[in-house]
C-alpha cells in the first residue's frame, strides 16, 4: 500500500540557481513509530528575487493540471494565482498548461526560500529527510484550539460557527469528524456541560494541502491514505495528451481583489479573503472577521492589516476597531484602488510615519546604496537576520533593476520588487546563465611594477632608468629617472624617491612634468596622479546605477576604483579590493572591462 504524506516546511535560505540536474527518491525505513524516514532530493530555481524549492515531476497518464498542482506545496495552496505565474516562468517549455503531456518533466514550485544556510542549497539540489506519518491525528494537534463550554452552547453550533459550513453539508461533516478525533473522551456530542474544556478544529486546517487527503469517500478520517483514483473522462483524448475530467474544478476566475493579492505578495505577505478569521482582543474575547467582506493581509512578521472600504469593519467604526489590537492595523482602501495605492496605504499604516527609504553598506570595493519608494523591514523567514523588501513603481519593464543586482541584493537579504504602474504585474527579471566575466590583472606588488604594468595595459610607453639632464646650481647635471609617455607629446617623469634636495624643483623649471611617488601612496592614488598629470579623462570612485531610471529610487553602487576610457572606446575599471562576482557581472554588462590590481598588501 502506498502512503501519502505532507511536509510541515520550516523556513530555509539562500542559494545559487542551476537547472534541474537530479531527482532521486530514496526510502530508508528506520525504527520510528507510525512512519518511515524518507530522503528526497528537490531542485532550487530562481524567480523574481526568490529561491524557489521545486519538485521535478514527470506527468503521468491520467493526470490533470489542477490535481497535480494543488497536491504540491504551499505556494499553490496559499496563492494559486502567484503559483501559476511562477510555474509558467520556470517551465517555458510548457506552452499550454491545460494540455500537458504524459512523460513531460516539469518543475512544480513548492515553497519560496529566503537566504540562509540550508545544506546543499548552493548546489541547486537540496536533500531533505522527513518522517512520513501514517496517523493524521498527530497533524491535528497543530491546528487545534482549546475552548471552554458556555451556557447554551451546542457542539453543532460551535462547529458551524468556528469551523465553518452549514448543518449537514460536507464542511460541517468534516468538522464533526475532526471534533470527534480531537475529543475522544466525549462519547456523546449532545452531552456537554458549561465549564467543560474541549478541543475545536481551527479553520486554518482547511487551508492545508493535505486536508482533503485525511478523509475517505464517505467523509471518515483514515489512518493511511490511498492515492486518489485517476481522473475519468467520458471520451478518451488523443493518447499523447493528459486527459482533463469534465468535472474538474475550473481555474479560479479573475477577482476584483486581484490588486490586493498582488500588493500582499509584493510586500512578502499573504492575502486571506475567504472564510472567518478570529482575532483575539486585548480585553478578552474574539473579533469575528468575515474575510469576504474585509480581506486581511498577513505580513508574516507579526503584523496583520485589515482592509476596510467604508470606514467600518463588521459595522464597527474604525477609531474603535483600531483600539482593539497593537499588532493589527486597519486601512481604508477604495473599491477600485490600484496596487500602488494599496501599497501606499498599507505601508504607511504599518510604518506609522517612522520609516526609511534608503539602505547602505560596504562590501569590498563596492559601497552599496539602495533607495526605494517603500522599504518594508522585518525578520527573515527563519528569524535569523533582518530582511528588507524594497518596492518601487516603474512605468516600464525596461526600467527594472538589472538581474545581477537583484540577485546580489537578495543574497544580502534585500529583496527588490519593481512594480509596473498601471498594472498588477511585477516587472520581469530575466536570469541568464552566462559565465562570469573575464577579469584582467596588472602587477601591483610594488610601485615600480604597478606603473610598468599599468602602462603596458593601456599601451603607454614606459622607459625606466632613463638618462635626463638639467641645470642645477649653475652646472648641467645628469641623473636617471623613469619616463612615461602617453602620446601626443604628453610625457611625465616618475620619481620613486631617488632624487633629493632641489633637484625636483630644478627639473620642473626646465618644463618637464615630474611626479614624486611616496611610500604611503596607494595603487589607485598613483594611477590617478598619473592620469591627472597627463590631462587624460578618468573617474575616481565611479557610480553605477542598477536600473535605467532616475537616481531617486534606484540602487547606486560606488566602486573604489579608477574608470579610464581607452583610445579604442572600451572603458576600463582598475580596482584593488575584491568586487562581489554578481556586481562584476553587472559592470561587465555595461561594456566595461575589469582589471584587478594584484596588490599583495590588500
Amino acid at each position: 500500500m502506498r502512503m501519502k504524506f505532507a511536509l510541515d516546511w520550516q523556513p530555509v535560505t539562500g542559494c545559487r540557481t542551476i537547472w534541474p540536474v537530479l531527482i532521486l527518491l530514496l526510502c530508508i525505513p528506520v525504527g520510528i513509530a507510525h512512519g518511515a524516514m524518507l530522503i528526497k532530493d528537490y531542485v532550487v530555481r530562481y524567480d523574481r528575487g526568490w529561491d524557489i524549492l521545486c519538485d521535478p515531476y514527470q506527468v503521468q497518464k491520467g493526470d490533470w493540471v489542477l490535481k497535480i498542482f494543488r497536491q504540491k506545496g504551499e505556494i499553490a495552496h496559499e496563492d494559486f494565482r502567484d503559483f501559476l505565474g511562477i510555474f509558467t516562468r520556470l517551465n517555458p517549455h510548457v506552452k499550454d498548461i491545460d494540455r500537458i503531456r504524459p512523460g513531460q518533466v516539469v518543475d512544480i514550485p513548492i515553497k519560496k526560500l529566503s537566504q540562509g544556510n540550508f545544506p546543499g542549497q548552493s548546489s541547486g539540489v537540496v536533500t531533505i529527510p522527513f518522517v512520513m506519518i501514517s496517523n493524521p491525528k498527530e497533524w491535528l494537534e497543530k491546528h487545534t484550539r482549546t475552548y471552554t463550554i458556555k451556557q447554551g452552547d451546542t457542539v453543532s453550533q460551535l462547529i458551524a460557527k468556528r469551523y465553518g459550513g452549514r448543518y449537514g453539508n460536507l464542511t460541517y461533516q468534516q468538522g464533526v469528524k475532526l471534533f470527534q478525533a480531537m475529543n475522544p473522551q466525549i462519547k456523546n456530542m449532545n452531552r456537554i456541560y458549561a465549564g467543560q474544556k474541549i478541543y475545536m478544529p481551527d479553520p486554518s486546517i482547511r487551508e492545508q494541502a493535505w486536508h482533503a487527503d485525511m478523509f475517505d469517500t464517505q467523509g471518515n478520517l483514515v489512518d493511511v491514505q490511498e492515492p486518489p483514483p485517476p481522473a475519468v473522462t467520458a471520451t478518451s483524448p488523443p493518447p499523447d495528451i493528459a486527459p482533463i475530467p469534465e468535472k474538474a474544478p475550473p481555474p479560479p476566475p479573475a477577482k476584483s481583489n486581484a490588486p490586493v493579492a498582488d500588493a500582499a505578495s509584493t510586500m512578502g505577505g499573504r492575502l486571506l479573503d475567504k472564510g472567518t478569521y478570529y482575532l483575539p482582543m486585548k480585553k478578552g474575547g474574539e473579533f469575528e472577521l468575515d474575510l469576504s467582506r474585509h480581506p486581511l493581509i498577513d505580513l508574516q512578521n507579526g503584523i496583520k492589516v485589515i482592509l476596510s472600504k467604508k470606514d467600518q469593519v463588521m459595522n464597527v467604526a474604525l477609531p474603535l476597531v483600531q483600539e482593539y489590537w497593537d499588532d493589527v492595523k486597519v486601512v481604508d482602501v477604495p473599491e477600485d484602488a490600484s496596487v500602488e495605492e494599496i501599497l501606499e496605504a498599507v505601508l504607511g499604516a504599518v510604518s506609522n510615519g517612522n520609516h526609511t527609504n534608503r539602505l547602505a553598506y560596504d562590501d569590498g570595493a563596492a559601497s552599496v546604496s539602495v533607495t526605494a519608494k517603500w522599504i518594508k523591514s522585518g525578520p527573515s523567514a527563519d528569524g535569523s537576520v533582518p530582511q528588507h523588501i524594497c518596492i518601487t513603481p516603474v512605468p516600464s519593464a525596461t526600467q527594472r533593476t538589472h538581474w545581477a543586482i537583484v540577485r546580489y541584493l537578495d543574497q544580502n537579504d534585500i529583496i527588490i520588487r519593481d512594480v509596473l504602474t498601471g498594472t498588477s504585474e511585477m516587472a520581469p527579471t530575466d536570469i541568464p546563465m552566462d559565465a562570469p566575466p573575464p577579469v584582467g590583472q596588472i602587477d601591483g606588488g610594488d610601485q615600480r611594477a604597478l606603473v610598468k604594468s599599468f602602462a603596458q595595459s593601456l599601451a603607454f610607453h614606459y622607459s625606466p632608468n632613463t638618462s635626463i639632464s638639467f641645470p642645477y646650481a649653475g652646472i648641467q647635471v645628469k641623473a636617471l629617472s623613469n619616463l612615461l609617455s602617453f602620446g601626443k607629446g604628453r610625457e611625465v617623469l616618475i620619481d620613486f624617491g631617488d632624487l633629493y634636495g632641489d633637484a625636483v624643483k630644478a627639473i620642473k623649471q626646465t618644463g618637464l612634468n615630474i611626479i614624486q611617488v611616496k611610500a604611503e601612496d596607494t595603487s589607485l592614488d598613483i594611477l590617478q596622479r598619473l592620469m591627472e598629470a597627463a590631462g587624460l579623462s578618468h573617474t575616481r570612485a565611479p557610480v553605477f546605477y542598477g536600473a535605467d531610471r532616475s537616481a531617486e529610487f534606484n540602487t547606486a553602487i560606488t566602486i573604489e576604483g579608477l574608470l579610464i576610457p581607452t583610445p579604442s572606446g572600451q572603458n576600463r575599471l582598475f580596482f584593488s579590493m575584491p568586487i562581489p562576482e554578481l556586481i562584476e557581472r553587472f559592470i561587465s554588462a555595461q561594456g566595461i572591462e575589469l582589471v584587478r590590481i594584484d596588490d599583495r598588501s590588500t
